[in-house]
């Protein structure tokens, strides 16, 4: 047995309301759940050294703040520090800006307006004095400050608002986030339901083929299908690299097994071996380096070879 000691670092603030999951790599059951101290240290004593996934919650936040593999080591101490992102606790109120103050302005334009009035009432043929031409000048100018003035205090240039912008860029970003979180978490589901659907169609042409599951053929196409449950939450371009290498070990295996069968047409043309057929040519198309992407592929797999769920053996 080990010890298992991380650091939560980042976000120090959140540290008490913390929660932290250890789960078996492979099984995905938790081993531990504590929560750290208050400055973010863990301490997991009496744990089997092996593969684990570390999972950090908040109970204010519906999906996890953190998720990262760790390795226990058979010997010693294991020390991990992880780092928090804090802003996916940020949700600033929108800034409260004081409302300008128009009443100068307007007093402005009413005394222009007053000033104005009398020259107003010129006669034809009256001249116009120069204390008159004067008189509506600074009055021109006084209006024209005033304006100016106004387009100041009532909106920046360009009609921009500090506070809003900032906080639909801290919406945007938070929305991107969830976005991302989402996405993976939608790829890691397919993922298992291809590999489901791949172990079905694996099992199905052992049966047609009346291979025992257990033989050391029907060990190896299944070991090869198994292979793909630990790299489920692995980086699309990583996963495509797994799922097409998986299709082509399926591909030579089965075609063992055409050849080794082909006296036996109900075999070699029965609708197991052509639904493999079809799923491993299509999997080593998978060149998805996105979530977006590889959600793209397994939606074709599906017009394709119909629902994933439609037919799954769990043997």
């Amino acid at each position: 047995m080990s010890n298992l000691t991380m650091s939560i670092l980042g976000f120090p603030v959140v540290n008490r309301d913390l929660t932290v999951e250890v789960r078996d790599a492979v099984t995905q059951n938790v081993v531990k759940t504590v929560q750290p101290f208050m400055d973010g240290t863990v301490r997991i004593p009496q744990i089997d050294p092996g593969a684990y996934e570390i999972t950090i919650r908040h109970p204010n936040l519906t999906l996890p703040v953190l998720q990262r593999p760790v390795r226990v080591l058979p010997t010693g101490d294991t020390q991990v520090s992880v780092l928090i992102d804090p802003s996916r606790f940020r949700n600033t109120p929108i800034e409260d800006v004081p409302e300008a103050n128009l009443s100068p302005i307007g007093d402005i334009a009413a005394s222009v307006g007053e000033t104005m009035a009398p020259l107003g009432n010129k006669q034809a043929g009256e001249a116009i004095l120069a204390q008159d031409w004067n008189q509506f000048a600074g009055g021109l100018r006084d209006l024209s400050g005033a304006i100016q003035e106004l387009t100041k205090v009532v909106s920046p240039v360009g009609h921009d608002h500090p506070e809003y912008v900032k906080k639909f860029d801290e919406i945007t970003t938070n929305f991107q986030n969830l976005l991302d979180t989402l996405s993976s978490a939608f790829a890691e589901l397919q993922r298992q339901i291809q590999a489901m659907r791949l172990r079905s169609h694996v099992n199905d042409v052992l049966d047609a083929a009346g291979v025992d599951p257990k033989s050391t053929t029907g060990k190896e196409m299944l070991g090869i299908v198994d292979q793909l449950d630990t790299q489920v939450t692995a980086t699309p371009s990583a996963f495509a690299r797994e799922l097409r290498n998986a299709a082509v070990q399926l591909d030579t295996k089965l075609s063992d097994l055409v050849v080794a069968n082909q006296n036996k047409p109900e075999f070699t043309n029965s609708t197991a071996v052509q639904q493999l057929s079809t799923a491993v040519d299509l999997a080593k198309q998978n060149r998805a380096d996105t979530y977006e992407g590889e959600l793209l592929q397994y939606k074709q797999m599906d017009r394709t070879l119909g629902g994933a769920l439609q037919k799954v053996s769990l043997r």
